[in-house]
């Protein structure tokens, strides 16, 4: 509302020193120092710039939902009807719901203060921000955080989410579900993330399937995500504040709601980071290059693995294994893909309902895999390999006119195979068989009891006891970790720990001296560290 009648509003002159620049900038120098030079007395010069005026306005308001701009000229009014104008509120935004302030979405908080959704209680209506420049949480005086509501919030953009139509989506993902042993194997042999360079995945996470409740699964996640994931993530995308999401993984879990009962079982999460301006720029195909520069801009928590269809004919099955592979270095036997062997096994686990595929909200089909407790799991040249357990009650059964003899008789020595082979000296010691060392161990009945599939085995040189892995083949010194545990080394200290995947608990005592001296009952369930 304008006060001078027949004068420029400040907000006129706004506009005409704006259009003054730009047009300097453009080369107009002369139209617009006409425009200044005319007398702000004479009023007709400023109508069609109050015209210019309202019209922005009106237009502003209607793409933001709100009442149309009216600019009113007091001169014309009576005294009630100014004073009835001025106590009139101002308009503001529509109220934001809390489902909307999502980690990633850009607000307006207090004085006209944007930060960024860092953290996301829509339960109980909390919000923690992040200021946008300086990316560090808004806390109080105390050095508290500071838990706005929704209504104390102005929604200015959303987090961007994968689209529908999008040309850089994949095709297909994989999510593995699998035991606690059987994701420590998966996480040693991915390794850290690695610093410096983008992956795919950057890292993998291993999440308890009774965890997984959507309302407290960002919360979780961001638990496991590794420091140096994120500060790579916000170096590749410096222009923006890169926050954590859960969008894809969230909407699996949806779609996969009955894994949340697993007591025992993990959700094997693979974590991806922004493209850099360099990756974006360097992109040939257009739908790409959008896709990586306004989509993957973010830190996202989805499925284990994602892949691409190598032409129209290839099969998404094919496409999803291979997936698998080069992203995790993962390679699951053909029983375990079979669709009646893990229906079986979904029904021994007490989930029938849990699909064996479905496509997310973006069409991407998702291969829903559960890796059974029984499987046999083994690095061989730098692959996970899993594989199902011969004689299984998941595996279907064959009438004695579909069984090869040929391959009944070597599934029936698979073991027996195994055990005969002739490796290394201390791979093979003493030239016995496995089957003879496992009725020798009763002479190492003295000691600490060994995690499943491992013997006791005296060097036939040195007479030093070493530890061998039945499935696996592995020999070593070093007396193997406690089933469930894996050694990590401090960041912050740089000293060794354990630590249990599946109780979440962890110890600074050495559990191989454990294993080799039985000091700690129980593998280290002494001297734990909460």
């Amino acid at each position: 509302i304008s006060t001078e009648a027949g004068g420029i509003s400040s907000m006129a002159k706004k506009k005409k020193r704006a259009m003054r620049e730009d047009a300097k900038e453009e080369g107009e120098d002369e139209e617009y120092m006409e425009f200044e030079l005319e007398p702000p007395s004479e009023p007709e010069e400023d109508v069609p710039e109050k015209k210019r005026t309202r019209k922005a306005k009106r237009e502003e308001a209607e793409d933001e939902g709100e009442e149309e701009y009216v600019e009113l000229d007091l001169s014309t009014l009576t005294e009630p009807q100014i004073q009835q104008e001025q106590e009139k509120p101002k308009n503001t935004r529509r109220k934001v719901t809390p489902d909307e302030l999502e980690p990633g979405a850009v607000v307006v908080y207090g004085d006209g203060f944007r930060g960024v959704v860092h953290d996301a209680f829509e339960a109980i209506d909390n919000f923690w921000l992040a200021d946008e420049e300086t990316n560090e949480l808004i806390k109080d005086e105390q050095g508290e955080i500071v838990a706005f509501t929704s209504e104390e919030l102005q929604l200015v953009a959303p987090p961007p989410k994968l689209e529908q139509a999008s040309g850089g989506k994949p095709d297909v993902g994989v999510l593995v579900l699998g035991t606690s042993t059987q994701m420590v194997q998966v996480l040693e042999h991915f390794g850290e993330p690695d610093p410096v360079k983008r992956t795919e995945p950057q890292e993998l996470l291993a999440i308890p399937c009774n965890l997984c409740d959507p309302k407290t699964l960002l919360r979780n996640a961001r638990d496991g995500i590794n420091p140096t994931t994120s500060k790579l993530a916000q170096e590749q995308r410096p222009d923006l504040h890169v926050a954590l999401r859960v969008f894809h993984l969230k909407e699996a879990i949806k779609k996969c709601s009955s894994m949340v009962s697993l007591e025992k079982y993990f959700c094997l999460a693979g974590v991806a980071i922004p493209f850099s301006e360099a990756e974006i720029e360097e992109c040939d195909n257009k739908d790409e290059k959008r896709w990586r520069k306004t989509v993957a801009n973010q830190i996202d928590v989805g499925v284990t693995a994602y892949g691409r269809k190598e032409s129209e004919v290839s099969e998404f099955l094919e496409t999803a294994q291979q997936a698998l592979g080069q992203s995790c270095g993962m390679c699951l036997s053909d029983k375990l893909w079979d669709k009646l062997v893990q229906t079986k096994i979904r029904e021994s686990l007490g989930i029938p309902d849990l699909p064996l595929f479905f496509s997310d909200a973006a069409g991407v089909r998702i291969y829903v895999v559960v890796i059974p407790e029984d499987a046999r799991v083994a690095n061989d040249d730098g692959i996970i390999n899993c594989s199902e357990r011969p004689g299984a009650s998941y595996l279907p059964a064959k009438s004695a006119q579909e069984v090869d003899p040929s391959v009944a008789k070597q599934n029936e020595n698979v073991a027996k195979t195994a055990a005969e082979k002739e490796p290394d000296e201390e791979t093979q010691p003493k030239g016995k068989t496995v089957a003879e060392w496992e009725k020798e161990q009763n002479k190492f009945a003295d000691q600490p009891k060994l995690p499943p599939g491992w013997l006791r085995i005296s060097s036939k040189s040195t007479g030093q006891i070493y530890y061998f892995n039945k499935d696996t083949q592995e020999t070593t010194f070093d007396a193997p970790l406690p089933e469930g545990w894996v050694q990590q080394v401090s960041k912050s200290t740089g000293k060794t720990y354990y630590f249990n995947v599946s109780t979440q608990k962890s110890t600074f005592t050495d559990l191989h001296e454990t294993v080799t001296r039985g000091v700690v009952d129980s593998y280290g369930t002494s001297g734990m560290l909460a």
